[in-house]
């Protein structure tokens, strides 16, 4: 195989992976809307429903223009580093909203400690902090091309200093991590004989978004900083969706799980879960 087939082979690969990326979101979209018209779109308006939403639709945005990045022919090279701010713009925001779901979540667990809002609150703007100064870094080093084959559509990345997209998914895992050792702390101290459905849900919900993303984000930056530039950020945009899909089922799950309980209050004109969480330290009710 010609070094230009080799090439035209890795791109299509970037491109199926693309398509699958959307493919996922379509189906989670369609596998939960059910759950988001009872739970989430008549219900009253809260810090956490504005999260929900910017998680779940945000995507919508920057997926596409990747996908067209990637598929359409004669883009021009100016247009193409746009193209791909905005999808890269787009993940940093997603990421950065379903972060901060997962500190919600992480301050709820605590029974609304001041002191556990302010660090992962702080964690949480020096990590997104960082990752737009790398990215902007990054921006800065991007330059495109003709490809060297006809056969590769799309635009054609001829230079980019990948580290500087890397590091901000290592952030994002350390940042990860610190909220799963306190989390499993507390668990220890407070919740180990708990059968609160809501605080099962919120464990397991968060175990299992740390598991999941611990090991795509491992992935992705192995990838990152050895395969060669053209898939280099092959799962990049998978690593986004995911983001997505897991942070806006936490917010479902728990709703699910007081709708469950019986335990509803009105909003609108239907009824809607309101969380209500028993802790040690005190009475800590939220509507999520």
């Amino acid at each position: 195989m010609s070094t230009s087939q080799l090439l035209a082979s890795r791109m299509q690969t970037v491109r199926y992976m693309h398509v699958v990326d959307l493919t996922i979101l379509l189906f989670d979209y369609g596998l939960t809307l059910d759950a988001e018209v009872s739970l989430i779109w008549d219900s009253r308006w809260t810090f956490s429903k504005a999260l929900y939403l910017m998680s779940r639709y945000s995507p919508a945005f920057d997926v596409p223009i990747l996908l067209y990045y990637s598929t359409v022919n004669n883009i021009p090279f100016k247009q193409c580093a746009q193209l791909q701010a905005a999808s890269s713009w787009g993940t940093v925001f997603g990421i950065a909203v379903a972060e901060a779901i997962l500190v919600l979540r992480t301050y709820a667990l605590s029974g609304r400690k001041r002191g556990v809002l302010v660090f992962f609150t702080t964690l949480w703007i020096i990590g997104i902090s960082a990752s737009i100064v790398l990215l902007a870094l990054f921006e800065r080093t991007v330059t495109y091309g003709p490809p060297p084959s006809s056969f590769i559509p799309g635009c054609y990345l001829v230079e980019g200093d990948v580290i500087y997209a890397g590091i901000p998914f290592i952030i994002v895992l350390i940042n990860d991590t610190i909220i799963m050792a306190y989390t499993l702390w507390i668990g220890l101290k407070n919740y180990r004989h708990t059968r609160n459905p809501l605080i099962v849900t919120l464990y397991r919900d968060g175990v299992t978004y740390y598991l999941i993303l611990c090991a795509i984000s491992a992935l992705n930056v192995a990838i990152m900083l050895q395969a060669p530039s053209v898939t280099a950020q092959l799962f990049n945009t998978f690593l986004r969706v995911i983001h997505s899909i897991l942070s806006t089922r936490i917010l479902l799950h728990v709703r699910e799980a007081k709708f469950r309980s019986g335990e509803t209050i009105h909003g609108g004109n239907s009824a809607v879960p309101r969380v209500t969480l028993s802790f040690a330290a005190g009475h800590y009710t939220d509507g999520w």
